[in-house]
């Protein structure tokens, strides 16, 4: 029977996928463990190979689709099968509305007009059919670029009917014309994408103006230009995912800081030592790992979680490290830290900031962590307070080495001097046991033997 391809699952709060792109066409063969489709979920873009061979047949999703988590999107035939039909929708179904997704393969609308005419025997995809049923459409009457009416094609149509030319005036839709009046835009200045070149809300969303003002001449630094052009700059998917998770953070954990500064010699000098016996290069944060780690076994409350209201203690030490890429942050995970040597720790380290500036990192890269280490020390930062990831009970921020003068047996003394800062969550951690946590971490960075006991 036909091999149902459906939207995976991988994260456990995961409801909806993002299908990105088929890398396999409908009607074409692919082989069992061969890529099949890119999903994105809100931590990483994830490939997705085929479970059985076959040719690739009754595709219901497309890319920019979002589907529900194990809706049939595809199915895999083998030979002399057929995919099944989709069935016309059950009483009540599709009432809600909100973000479009497509609809299982037994849900597929195929609507028709409200006079009944027509629409019934148009193929569409189940977005499509979805937008057009919400909006009373007749699918007969939707152009189809394609051999299917597709979701842009009854966008297209709806903006098209709410197109309102007049002579001498640019044919676009009212939306269109509110958001290039807004813009102190002329809309002849730009190419419309809707039916008879109609000006569309995107269009002019889409459009740049060309810099003409002397201050933005050749070479002239893009964002001073969309600055001075009040232009809105265009967020990736994952910025928009790292936006909502921080603010999330923010406005729902109850945070504390505690800052404390650790003369940073025995750290440094323990480098010097690791550099000369080791063939992988290690730096201050693959200290600082080996060290939290050791902290945190020590102090298994910093270690654990916020979950469904109740404290969920972690049986292993899973340290993420925030990393900094073009669509915003990644935080990859070190799992097992506390067992790990220093060896390990900056290949493992290495690994994985690799593959998160160029894309590369895999769902369980980004999974489980238990605590966060935020370093901009190598960008000049003195300290700052890092907000926590939940449902993590704490994040550590550390800012550069910097040598400062301070008392060293009742003299002053030039010393490289480390700032921490502890963001807690206070569900979790109190004051007490935050600090007890930071002074063993400040006491392994400044007598790294301790580390043996």
């Amino acid at each position: 029977m036909p091999k149902e391809v459906i939207m995976p699952a991988l994260g456990m709060a995961q409801e909806t996928g993002e299908l990105l792109r088929w890398f396999v066409e409908e009607g074409a063969t692919v082989k069992a463990g061969e890529p099949l489709m890119e999903v994105a979920t809100d931590k990483v873009d994830e490939t997705i190979e085929a479970t059985a061979s076959g040719v690739l047949a009754g595709v219901l999703a497309k890319a920019g689709d979002d589907v529900p988590v194990g809706q049939v999107i595809a199915y895999i035939l083998a030979p002399g099968e057929t995919a099944p039909l989709p069935s016309p929708p059950r009483g009540g179904e599709g009432a809600d509305s909100g973000k479009a997704k497509t609809t299982p393969p037994d849900a597929a609308p195929l609507p028709q007009s409200e006079g009944g005419a027509g629409g019934g025997g148009v193929l569409a995809s189940p977005v499509a059919a979805r937008m057009a049923a919400e909006h009373g459409i007749d699918l007969a009457a939707v152009p189809a670029k394609g051999g299917r009416v597709q979701k842009e094609d009854v966008a297209a149509y709806l903006e098209s009917q709410k197109a309102t030319p007049a002579d001498g005036r640019v044919l676009a839709s009212p939306k269109a014309r509110r958001l290039a009046e807004e813009k102190g835009v002329e809309l002849s200045a730009i190419s419309g994408s809707g039916p008879d070149a109609a000006v569309l809300a995107a269009d002019v969303e889409n459009w740049e103006p060309l810099p003409s003002s002397p201050q933005f001449g050749e070479g002239a630094d893009q964002a001073r230009s969309m600055a001075a052009t009040g232009s809105e700059i265009s967020i990736s998917r994952g910025w928009q995912v790292m936006a909502q998770r921080l603010t999330e953070s923010w406005t729902t954990v109850p945070h504390f800081y505690l800052v404390r500064e650790v003369d940073a010699g025995a750290l440094q000098a323990w480098r010097t030592q690791a550099l000369a016996r080791s063939d992988v290069k290690i730096t201050v944060s693959d200290l600082l790992v080996k060290v939290t780690a050791i902290a945190l076994s020590r102090h298994p409350r910093v270690n654990a979680s916020w979950i469904n209201g109740k404290i969920v203690a972690n049986p292993s030490v899973n340290l993420g490290l925030a990393v900094a890429v073009e669509d915003g942050l990644l935080v990859p995970v070190l799992p097992g830290a506390e067992g790990l040597g220093l060896r390990e720790i900056a290949s493992q380290r290495a690994g994985l900031v690799e593959r998160a500036q160029t894309g590369k990192l895999a769902l369980a890269d980004l999974s489980g962590g238990t605590f966060t280490i935020s370093n901009l020390g190598m960008f000049g930062v003195d300290a700052f307070n890092a907000i926590v990831n939940p449902p993590q009970a704490a994040i550590l921020a550390v800012g550069k080495i910097a040598d400062r003068v301070v008392a060293v047996d009742g003299q002053p003394a030039v010393r490289p001097m480390l700032t921490l800062t502890l963001s807690c969550d206070h569900r979790v951690v109190d004051g007490a046991r935050a600090a007890r946590f930071l002074d063993e971490l400040a006491g392994l960075i400044e007598d790294p033997l301790r580390a043996l006991e």
